[in-house]
This record gives structure tokens, C-alpha cells and sequence, in this order.
């Protein structure tokens, strides 16, 4: 069977096999298939094995109900363009066939050259599709559960909760420390859901200005601004019937935050100079590693915002928190950047990974197995491959001094100490307190413990 994107179908008596649009179409590659008739172009469509061109060309003059082959044609080849031809041609015969479906409605004699701009113009977009499918369905087994790298109750819960949310239209907030897999867990609920066929972009409003941000999301008009040459689209219409991720959501400013609240409330938008309003048909997931409530205590972020966004929450555990994962982790970035197929880690490397706090969580961690990759050129990891932060990672010490100290001044002294050892590194310090982050920050205002104690 030929390769069915280099098929030309010709259903026209004056276009036959000896025709100068065969002859050029075949020079071009394209293998050529003439039907006499209508009735003998679906009668070879019945077939299983016939193959699907890239462009039929029909007659009508020679058709006496081409309106109903037209039909007939879209139902069993809808993505296939579909050019009509007449030597009687008419604007209402033009109209009839573009609502049709036709591609285009072309008047005779036929121009060659025209027809077979068409039909390259087909080929093209056909293989741009078939790649598209192609990487879709790449990225929908990525995202598929066995081939997420997860082996700890904490993250198993937070995917198996992306998955149950992907079914609906939710706008979800996902919780979390930078680097703990908020976008994977954003990508596995977008590649779930009814909208994976369409596209899934993210954005991190931390690292652009407001006035970026906002022409980012929204796009702009020509001459909104100096510089602004031409109209240009912004994300939220590229995410048209897909999903948007807003990631570090909890850094925009104000004035963002009330447009934004327009498009979760409204579904419209207006680009950055723009008069006319725009609908907004996205799915929006947001994530952050601030404290958001504690944010909308302080005024610092719309309560209303804050409750449009937050349908679902969604916890994300620090790597600390799910050690069952490191192992797994590390062999899977080992097989990404390993230099050769036998480099492995030392077994004193794993022990000290699964020990240390990962205060940059997978993100870190990925990090290091990329270097320790590159500096072991393809031998066995060892420490010395390691960053010094990891390799030289001691557990804190504490002096108590002698003489009677309350309980209070026990605690504040084991706090201060453990903060200044971790060099005032507070996720780590928290790791060797057993508390939570926010817990420590509470023992250090109370304290009055800052970066140099008192």
C-alpha cells in the first residue's frame, strides 16, 4: 500500500492520468488515482485497504447530485480536503460548497500550478498533524500512573487525587516547596482530562515584570504600547479549549489579580489596548509555595481570587517527607544522564541521598545527578562527585551549658543552635526540629531568633 500522504485522488473525465496536473503531481512524488466517476470513487472507498490521500479533486459538472457525494465524501474522509472544480462556476455554487466543507471551489480551466500549491500545502499540513498525534499520544504514556516515578504514600495520594479532579472543569491550587513536581502534577491532571487534545501552557508569574505578565497572559493590540508592532496573542487564548498553569501564582500583584479574577468569573478578557472582549474557554490550575491564606489575612491577595482559584487544593510533599521516592528518583535521572550504560552510585552515595534534607527538592536533586554524571565521566559515582553541601552534611550538635536553664531557654537554645549550624537554613532546620516550617518561623519570632542570634 502506497503511503497514503502521497495519494491524489482525480474524479474529473478532462483530468485523467495523461493530464498535465498528473504529469506534475507525479513529478512531485505523488502517486496518482483517477476515477471516471463519483459513484466509482466511494465504491473504492468501501474499501478497507484503499489508502487515504492528501487531496481529492472532483468535478461537479460531470456529477448529478455533487452536493450529495460532497456529503458522502466529509463523512468517510473528514480530514481530507476536498477541492471542487466547474466549468459553470457560480458564487452560490462557491457558498454551497465551502458550507459543505469543500477546501476550495475552483473555476475551469484549471490552473496547475494552483492545484498543486493546494496539494503540497495538504501533504504538509497532514504531516504536521500525524506528528502532532504522534507527540500527543508520546505525551499521554508519559503521563500514564505506572510511568510517573512514584513509590511513597504522600505523592501516590497527591497523583491519585489529579487524576479523580482531571474529569472536571475545577480550577485547582496546588500547594507545595519550589521543586517538589507542581507542574508534573498540573501536566498529569491536563493529560486526564477531556482537554488533553488541546494545548497545556504555564507560565511562572514570579519571574516576569507585571506589566510582561500581563501582556503574556492577556496579549496586545498594535501601538498599546511602544514597541507594540503588531496584535499579539497571549496565553490564555493559546490555551483555547486547553489548560493554562499559573505557577508562583502568589506573586502577582493586585492589579493582575482583579483581571485575572475577571477571566475565572466572567470567561472574558480584554488584551492590553484592546476595546473588544474576548472569551476565555481554559482550564486554569495554579500553584504556589506561599502561605495564601496567610496572604489574604494580609491583604496582600484577593480573598474572592483566592476562593475562585481554590476549588480543589492539592498538597504536594516535600522530597524530605517522601524518601521512598529518592532511590527511585535518582535511577531514573541516572538513566537521563548517565555517560555510559554501567555507571551506577556508590552504595556510601545512595545512603548519604537518601539522608540529606533536600531543601530543593526533586528539582535539587535532579541537579545533582546531571553534575555527579558529568564529573564521574561514566564511572561509579563516588562522594567526591558530590556538591559539599551534600557530602560534608553533618547532623547538628548541641552544646547545652552548665548551670539551671528553664525549659523555655532549653528550647530557644537547641532552636538557635541547630538554625546557626544549618547556616540559617530554615527547611533544613525545621527537618532536624520535627516541626513544620511554619511552627519554626512561629519559635523564631517568639525567640526573637534572626540570622544572628542574639
Amino acid at each position: 500500500m502506497s503511503d497514503q500522504r502521497r495519494q491524489l485522488y482525480l474524479c474529473d473525465p478532462q483530468l485523467g492520468p495523461d493530464s498535465d496536473l498528473a504529469r506534475a503531481a507525479a513529478a512531485r512524488g505523488f502517486v496518482l488515482t483517477h476515477f471516471a466517476a463519483g459513484d466509482q470513487l466511494l465504491k473504492a472507498l468501501a474499501e478497507p485497504l484503499v489508502s487515504e490521500p492528501a487531496l481529492i479533486v472532483l468535478d461537479t459538472d460531470s456529477e448529478t447530485d455533487w452536493a450529495e457525494l460532497v456529503r458522502q465524501l466529509k463523512a468517510r474522509l473528514a480530514d481530507v480536503p476536498l477541492v471542487l472544480v466547474s466549468g459553470r462556476a457560480t458564487v452560490r455554487g462557491a457558498v454551497q460548497a465551502l458550507q459543505l466543507g469543500a477546501a476550495d471551489y475552483l473555476a475551469k480551466p484549471v490552473v496547475v500550478a494552483d492545484l498543486l500549491q493546494r496539494l503540497e500545502q495538504s501533504h504538509e499540513r497532514r504531516q504536521l498533524l500525524a506528528e502532532n498525534r504522534s507527540l500527543r499520544a508520546e505525551l499521554r504514556r508519559r503521563f500514564e500512573p505506572d510511568r510517573i516515578v512514584c513509590q511513597s504514600e504522600g505523592f501516590a495520594r497527591a497523583l491519585t487525587l489529579a487524576r479523580k479532579v482531571a474529569a472536571s472543569d475545577a480550577s485547582v491550587l496546588i500547594l507545595g516547596e519550589s521543586g517538589v513536581g507542581k507542574e508534573l502534577i498540573a501536566s498529569t491532571i491536563h493529560h486526564a482530562s477531556p482537554r488533553c487534545e488541546r494545548n497545556f501552557l504555564s507560565i511562572n508569574c514570579a519571574a516576569l515584570t507585571e506589566t510582561l505578565l500581563e501582556s503574556q497572559l492577556f496579549g496586545y493590540v498594535k501601538g498599546a504600547f511602544t514597541g507594540a508592532t503588531s496584535n499579539q496573542r497571549g496565553l490564555v487564548e493559546a490555551a483555547e479549549g486547553g489548560t493554562l498553569f499559573l505557577d508562583e501564582i502568589g506573586d502577582i500583584s493586585a492589579g493582575l489579580q482583579a483581571r485575572l479574577l475577571r477571566v475565572l468569573q466572567e470567561r472574558e478578557y480584554l488584551p492590553v489596548g484592546a476595546t473588544r472582549i474576548q472569551n476565555a474557554d481554559v482550564r486554569f490550575l495554579a500553584a504556589t509555595n506561599r502561605d495564601l491564606e496567610a496572604a489574604v489575612a494580609d491583604g496582600s491577595f484577593r480573598e474572592d481570587l483566592y476562593y475562585r482559584l481554590n476549588v480543589v487544593t492539592l498538597q504536594v510533599p516535600p522530597l524530605r517527607e517522601r524518601r521512598d521516592d529518592i532511590v527511585p528518583l535518582t535511577s531514573f535521572f541516572l538513566e537521563r544522564y548517565g555517560m555510559s550504560a554501567d555507571q551506577r552510585f556508590s552504595p556510601k552515595v545512595i545512603e548519604l541521598l537518601q539522608q540529606y534534607a533536600w531543601p530543593g527538592n526533586v528539582r535539587e536533586l535532579e541537579n545533582v545527578v546531571e553534575m555527579a554524571c558529568i564529573l564521574a565521566e561514566g564511572g561509579t559515582i563516588e562522594l567526591e562527585h558530590l556538591p559539599v553541601r551534600i557530602s560534608q552534611a553533618q547532623p547538628a550538635v548541641f552544646a547545652l551549658p552548665q548551670g539551671e536553664m528553664t525549659l523555655e531557654q532549653v528550647e530557644r537554645l537547641y532552636i538557635e543552635q541547630v538554625y546557626r549550624q544549618t547556616g540559617f537554613h530554615k527547611v533544613n532546620t525545621a527537618r532536624i526540629l520535627d516541626v513544620s516550617r511554619k511552627t519554626l518561623d512561629r519559635k523564631l519570632k517568639l525567640f526573637a531568633i534572626g540570622r544572628e542570634p542574639a
